[in-house]
């Protein structure tokens, strides 16, 4: 038995480093970019790992609960430890399986900075649940991502908005949960299936449909950054004031675009990506944090000189600016002119779940 499927990488519209703030929002879409898992269920006690980017991994489902791997491995082979105790009662006489993945979300060898660890997490996922014939619900597909993130040092700081994103495709407006419930509740020992089929303070999960005359353009600089890198360099106490105001300045944005959305009313979008990114300039100088590098400064004030309002979209100090129009003879121009100044300007659209 084989099973495959694929999880979108995705891009912050509005509500970066806010949105790591319990019920705070932000508005996240998916890109057409996937990481692709496939799962197949083995007659050998053995759980058999490769990636196009790490290589080779092999543990026996015996030692699963307790191995030691590499750093690089952690991720999926905590995704597969959750599953494996997780769909303990689903699955009778749970043998071993080979996970083949394979991604997308990167450039001359290069990541794309568009949420690649949330969609391993989340490939691997619902693959497993094919292979199985599990039904599971979108949310409970989510709260499963959202926990194994959550038992990571790495991760645990995130928003999760990559995971929403990644489960549910398009374009969402995502409203971050109570993440220090669901960490009291797994200080707590409390089984998983408890905590996936608990409500979660706070958590929303919106679907948006994007106007199809409406055009993001996403510019890439080449330079990678680290969004946990970046949270994890500045401690609590220094976030904690800064990011509390750009929270209350935020809300309105999210509304604001949300709105302009619905009602394909772009004047709001205009607006509101502006304050964003300046609401966000004084977030990221109150603590410290390099967020716009030359790159990404130039190819904003080149879509500003165009007409067409743009933003950093994620952690800032590399990756990509987004721009948003209405004139196909505006996306045009900016196109060329980023092309001119060394920016790249990606080839994506919204997208669904791929599957």
């Amino acid at each position: 038995m084989v099973a495959t499927a694929q999880a979108p990488g995705k891009l912050y519209l509005a509500g970066e480093y806010a949105i790591t703030l319990p019920n705070q929002s932000a508005i996240v879409f998916a890109v057409d970019k996937y990481v692709t898992a496939t799962v197949e269920a083995l007659d050998i006690q053995e759980i058999q790992l490769n990636s196009d980017q790490l290589g080779k991994f092999t543990v026996s489902v015996e030692q699963l609960e307790q191995v030691s791997c590499p750093d690089d491995w952690e991720l999926v082979v905590r995704t597969v430890q959750v599953l494996y105790k997780y769909h303990t009662n689903d699955v009778k006489n749970l043998s071993g399986i080979k996970v083949t993945l394979t991604s997308d979300l990167t450039f001359e060898g290069k990541k794309l900075g568009l949420g690649s660890s949330a969609a391993v997490v989340m490939s691997i996922i619902k693959a497993f649940h094919k292979l199985f014939d599990i039904s599971a619900t979108k949310e409970q597909q989510f709260k499963l991502g959202a926990t194994i993130m959550l038992t990571l040092p790495y991760f645990d700081k995130g928003s999760m908005g990559d995971i929403a994103v990644a489960t549910y495709g398009g374009m969402i407006v995502y409203r971050k949960f109570d993440d220090n419930f669901v960490k009291q509740l797994l200080q707590q020992h409390t089984d998983y299936q408890t905590i996936i089929n608990t409500s979660w303070p706070y958590l929303e999960i919106k679907q948006l449909t994007w106007p199809s005359e409406w055009q993001l353009l996403v510019g890439w600089t080449g330079e990678v950054a680290d969004t946990q890198k970046l949270l994890n360099a500045v401690s609590a106490e220094e976030q904690a004031k800064a990011k509390e105001m750009l929270a209350l300045n935020t809300k309105d944005i999210i509304a604001e675009i949300s709105l302009g959305i619905n009602n394909k009313n772009y004047s709001l979008i205009d607006a509101n990506i502006f304050y964003n990114l300046t609401f966000l300039m004084d977030y990221t100088q109150r603590v410290g944090i390099n967020y716009l590098t030359e790159n990404l400064s130039n190819a904003i004030f080149t879509a500003t000189l165009v007409g067409i309002p743009a933003k950093v979209s994620g952690a800032g100090g590399g990756d990509n600016v987004i721009a948003v129009t209405d004139d196909a003879e505006k996306a045009d121009q900016l196109r060329q002119n980023w092309r001119d100044e060394g920016i790249i300007p990606l080839p994506l659209k919204i997208a669904s779940l791929g599957e």
